[in-house]
């Protein structure tokens, strides 16, 4: 369904096309302009201007334009048009070249330099692109990942419509991994998202999608329900692209029902109105597809040829995203033709091609269309063979679990529709018993107001003595610790300044008044001893060097005297936090590397610092065997993390630790900006 579904996404994003050949007088006019402008600035204005015509047309370098003005962009540091052009890119190889890893290595090859220059806004857009490049190349859980991403910062961009896109798309991968209810509970919260927003295209992607989805689940009655519903709404809006879609689906559902002629009829509606359409050249290869599959699966031999001749007249109607169907379609007509031999060759090539998408209803078709091929060439084995596959599959994305679990919210929309009208009954009746009721309404009303009145003086009171004994828990947890780091500061400064000068004194005296060469091995291990100490209890040198360079500098001493090979990354150059604050984040710091040292059994570590819009984030990360919290709690104690949490708490750090076991551990301190 993702793919057929995309037919919606592909149209947000898409332009009114024009013919190629009338484009190439003003795409030539701006090369000219792009070639002699000097200013920089303007240039980029040209190419912007350029990408947005050659978008999506095969005629145009398209890639090499867009990446030329993404390059500027981000030469000229206008980031959010490098975002918008980057985003365009992976669109077009995920959807219009089939190629989704390219897709990957774009963002790969942008992202670290655009995600902290733009927009919530663009940055949702980028993980949604990527997000479908991931899922095609069969990464469900990174794609997913990028997704819920994409949600997050549609949020914090209060754009409810991309917000709607995301969970969408969401819905759409659920589906084709055969998690259906769950993907009824995402586009049924898509739909509604689209309906707040008014967006009646999408309303309409929406709920296509739930009218497919209830096909496959064998709810035939409320998919034809609900879209009669969304092909009156796409006809009123003359979304023709929609339209044709929504003809193919139903075509789709009568094919089901065993009703043929009915499902070719809606295949030429959709052929009809695919003419009105501005992404005819889009829509046409699919369509002659399905026509040449239903006329070959119905014994119409000269009709299928036809149709597929018509295919064959442009090559790119044979590639990228249309070769499954193409070979699907030839596949079937060799089949009709009762030439087996050229099927099973067809046949599976077109295996090969769908196993390499998540296409999984498809690989199934594919299978038990070539277990049909081997009883007809009689290799019972190899018939038998592909048919248990098929239905492996079909006994797994059909199960009665997930059957009945779609059931159950297909019931509980039922139930709340039926609550509803019953609550608008009891209320009518309300309203008619209403006089008789008021004097002891009032009554009650007098009552509960006063014992409302009385808990919430109790639970005020008891919240305030709460929370001030809580205040105090702090504060003294607070002074606690200050006091030990300026009992540490004071004793580290007497045994540098005192205990260390004197052992240097007499260590310099033994030299000068002794003839011999004297081995002051001793004092000089001793003196070693003192400073190691000094520098443990407090950094002497913290005040001079400031936070950044300390970090380096214990970075360095970990590295000279560990296995582990320590590596730090410090991309600013001043610290925007208070000073008072710095000691801590450095004790939080030596903490982290001492655990990292002592119980990580880790190859490398990295220390990380770097600046957000409204504070500080200093990361640890090593790859060394983590932990899990949730299996034993009592490890945040035995690795001095409770000391890390309360040492946050008092400059008002968010201190967060994430483990996996096998895989290391990173803990990230965010601390806020004064």
């Amino acid at each position: 369904m993702k793919q057929l579904s995309l037919v919606f996404s592909l149209l947000f994003f898409l332009s009114v096309n024009a013919q190629d050949s009338d484009l190439k007088p003003l795409v030539d006019q701006l090369k000219t302009e792009i070639q002699s402008e000097k200013d920089n600035a303007k240039k980029l204005f040209l190419l912007d201007s350029l990408t947005s015509v050659v978008r999506d047309k095969s005629s145009f370098p398209y890639d090499s334009i867009a990446r030329t003005t993404i390059d500027l962009a981000i030469k000229l540091d206008s980031f959010n048009i490098a975002a918008y052009n980057t985003t365009n890119l992976i669109n077009y190889h995920n959807n219009f070249l089939g190629k989704p890893k390219t897709g990957i290595a774009i963002f790969n090859t942008y992202f670290k330099t655009l995600k902290n220059n733009i927009s919530a806004r663009n940055l949702a857009g980028l993980y949604i692109d990527s997000g479908d490049s991931y899922y095609f190349t069969k990464q469900v859980d990174s794609a997913m990942s990028h997704y819920d991403k994409a949600i997050t910062y549609a949020e914090k961009a209060n754009d409810n419509r991309v917000k709607g896109f995301a969970i969408l798309y969401k819905g759409y991968a659920y589906s084709d991994e055969g998690k259906f209810a769950l993907a009824s509970q995402t586009l049924k919260q898509a739909s509604e998202i689209f309906t707040q927003e008014k967006d009646t295209f999408n309303i309409i992607a929406a709920k296509n999608s739930l009218a497919i989805l209830y096909s496959a689940n064998g709810f035939i009655e409320e998919a034809q329900k609900e879209r009669k519903e969304t092909i009156k709404l796409a006809t009123e809006t003359k979304s023709y692209g929609q339209l044709i879609s929504l003809y193919v689906n139903e075509a789709n559902d009568l094919k089901k029902q065993g009703l043929e002629i009915q499902r070719i009829e809606n295949l030429h509606k959709a052929m009809v109105v695919c003419k009105k359409s501005n992404h005819f050249n889009y829509f046409n290869p699919i369509l002659l597809n399905a026509l040449t599959i239903a006329y070959a699966e119905n014994d119409s031999l000269e009709k299928a040829k036809f149709y597929l001749k018509e295919v064959e007249k442009d090559q790119q109607n044979t590639e990228g995203i249309h070769k499954a169907r193409y070979y699907k379609a030839i596949k079937k007509l060799a089949f009709a033709e009762k030439d087996y031999e050229k099927a099973e060759t067809l046949g599976i090539e077109h295996l090969n091609i769908v196993s390499t998408s998540n296409d999984i209803k498809g690989k199934r078709k594919a299978q038990k269309f070539l277990s049909e091929v081997y009883e007809k060439l009689n290799k019972p084995n190899e018939a038998l063979s592909f048919y248990k596959a098929s239905k492996k599959i079909e006994d797994s994305i059909q199960s009665v679990q997930k059957t009945k679990a779609l059931a159950y919210y297909q019931t509980l929309y039922e139930t709340a529709k039926r609550d509803k009208k019953i609550e608008e009954q009891n209320s009518e009746i309300a309203l008619l018993d209403e006089q008789n009721k008021r004097k002891k309404q009032t009554l009650w009303f007098s009552i509960l107001s006063l014992i409302a009145l009385f808990s919430i003086i109790v639970l005020w009171r008891s919240r305030r003595f709460s929370q001030k004994k809580a205040q105090l828990q702090k504060t003294f947890a607070q002074d606690l610790i200050r006091n030990v780091e300026t009992e540490r500061k004071r004793i580290s400064s007497e045994l540098h300044d005192s205990v260390g000068q004197s052992l240097l004194l007499i260590k310099n005296k033994v030299l000068l008044n002794d003839t011999q060469n004297q081995d002051t091995k001793i004092i000089d291990d001793t003196i070693d001893e003192v400073r190691h100490i000094s520098q443990s209890l407090h950094p002497f040198q913290f005040e001079k060097l400031g936070l950044l360079a300390s970090i380096k500098n214990t970075v360095e001493n970990f590295q000279k005297n560990s296995d582990i090979f320590y590596s730090e990354v410090i991309e600013i150059e001043q610290l925007e936090i208070s000073k008072d604050k710095e000691i801590f984040v450095f004790r939080m710091l030596q903490e982290c590397l001492n655990n990292v040292e002592k119980h990580s059994k880790a190859k490398a570590c990295n220390i990380m610092v770097e600046n957000l819009n409204d504070s500080v984030l200093f990361q640890i990360k090593d790859n060394g065997i983590g932990f899990d919290v949730s299996e034993n709690s009592q490890i945040i104690d035995s690795l001095g993390l409770k000391t890390l949490k309360e040492r946050a708490q008092i400059i008002g750090a968010q201190l967060s630790i994430d483990s996996v076991k096998g895989k290391g551990t990173t803990i990230q301190i965010k601390v806020p900006k004064r």
